[in-house]
């Protein structure tokens, strides 16, 4: 199938070439809802859920919602669904089993963003820290340590695409004088590896990083799924 194009012509300067204008509106954009829908049909291979209905919520599209700031927070813009965007932290705190009061989050527009705000607290606490993520992590991380400048070091993998710890403890101890800011795959985008958590505190506590660590957990593919499945040893994400 070929891709789509379409340009932006000058503004109209009568009620005609506006009439036609609007016209020209509607047939582009029925073509791309057809050839949205081809695409769709023969979508595969993304780890994405096509069976969805936004319908019931296209009676709020005409009203300009926006939850800016701290969701927790009050602000001075009434037209927004913090509400809701609080009710889906408290559930996924639910299924972490995190103790009630202590955690704090907001919605994101992607794995990408949840990506760099994690690791950017992690730059915030350890400013000389150094990222540390295996090979098989998403790209976000390693642009996100290319945006915040921070050195990034790259861990090898397994076949099955988990981080090899041994080679972790070794790159560590290159670097015992900078703290370490750990990117931990809960499921990485190619090969849904997990990488071991608990191993990997324990490299660090080891190692001489106590006290000196931050982990951010990458759950954007199997996050969701992880607390229901019973042979995983591990049953919450945690940032240190």
């Amino acid at each position: 199938m070929g891709g789509f194009q379409f340009q932006i012509d000058e503004p109209p300067t009568d009620v005609k070439a506006a009439e036609k204008r609007l016209d020209d509106m509607a047939n582009l954009l029925a073509h791309y809802k057809q050839h949205m829908q081809e695409k769709s049909a023969h979508h595969l291979g993304y780890p994405i859920n096509l069976e969805f209905d936004y319908a019931p919520l296209l009676q709020f599209q005409n009203l300009h919602l926006n939850n800016l700031g701290d969701p927790f927070v009050e602000c001075n813009y009434g037209l927004h669904s913090r509400e809701f965007e609080i009710a889906v932290l408290d559930w996924f705190a639910r299924l972490w089993e995190l103790p009630e009061d202590q955690y704090w989050g907001y919605v994101t527009n992607g794995g990408t963003e949840g990506n760099m705000y994690g690791l950017l607290v992690g730059r915030e606490l350890f400013p000389e820290g150094i990222i540390y993520t295996s090979c098989d992590s998403h790209y976000s991380i390693f642009k996100a340590a290319k945006m915040f400048r921070v050195q990034c070091i790259k861990i090898d993998t397994s076949f099955s695409g988990e981080m090899d710890c041994a080679d972790f403890r070794h790159k560590l101890l290159q670097n015992t004088r900078s703290p370490a800011i750990v990117n931990v795959n809960i499921g990485t985008t190619m090969k849904g590896a997990v990488d071991d958590l608990d191993e990997i505190i324990r490299i660090l506590e080891s190692c001489g990083f106590a006290n000196r660590f931050y982990i951010h957990c990458d759950s954007a593919l199997a996050g969701l799924m992880m607390p229901f499945i019973k042979q995983v040893s591990f049953l919450s994400v945690t940032e240190y």
